[in-house]
């Protein structure tokens, strides 16, 4: 091989490597550039994710903000409520004890008492409720008597509603500081025909310590 004959071989691999390497560079920077631009979208989803997480996240507080805030004003409308109606009911026993002293005793009244009729038939729920008038004084202490009027078999008779309640006696007793409210549930007798209950509330202390009030059994029932 002459001289002209190397010349041009190694020309052509000089050009053949050229060639090679620089298709090579160009797939691999195409490569890079795809990865690049992958990693760029990658990056602006993580961008936005991170927005609607932040957003979302804003807006869970914002609505458990809204929520802690109505519960707050529930709870102090409930309160100012309840100072309302105390207020209202020391009002009404300051004049029931001017004018029936005998429905005060000790700065205690009978608040209520409630009867509601069961699914059962003859079966009954009560609700009875003391509240002491004068917040000024200590707690009372006293006894409860709930009695049943009525006739049985035609004649008349007088039960007791603890009793027919099955309530232990324990809870006729009472030691209260501003209310006390008792509950319980009964069956009525088989031919007894109720005609009104009678709340005794027994106050310990100096002076009127009894307190009495009737309530006809329709009356509660209407």
């Amino acid at each position: 091989m002459n001289e002209k004959q190397k010349f041009g071989l190694i020309a052509v691999v000089v050009i053949s490597a050229f060639v090679l390497g620089y298709l090579i560079g160009a797939g691999q920077n195409w490569y890079l550039l795809s990865r690049v631009n992958d990693l760029e979208l990658q990056v602006e989803q993580l961008y936005e994710q991170a927005e609607t997480t932040d957003y979302q996240k804003h807006i869970a507080e914002v609505e458990l903000g809204i929520e802690r805030a109505a519960s707050e004003q529930l709870e102090r409308d409930l309160i100012a409520g309840q100072d309302e109606l105390m207020a209202l009911k020391r009002e009404l026993a300051f004049y029931q004890k001017i004018m029936a002293p005998e429905l005060e005793a000790q700065g205690v009244v009978i608040d209520a008492f409630e009867l509601y009729s069961l699914r059962q038939p003859e079966h009954y729920q009560f609700r009875l409720a003391v509240v002491q008038t004068d917040r000024q004084r200590g707690g009372v202490k006293g006894t409860l008597n709930v009695s049943l009027h009525g006739l049985l078999d035609g004649s008349r008779v007088v039960l007791d509603v603890f009793e027919l309640a099955e309530l232990p006696a324990a809870d006729k007793e009472f030691s209260m500081r501003y209310f006390k409210v008792q509950t319980g549930s009964f069956r009525l007798p088989d031919n007894f025909e109720p005609e009104s209950i009678t709340v005794r509330v027994n106050v310990q202390g100096s002076g009127n310590t009894l307190l009495e009030r009737t309530f006809l059994w329709s009356e509660l029932q209407s």
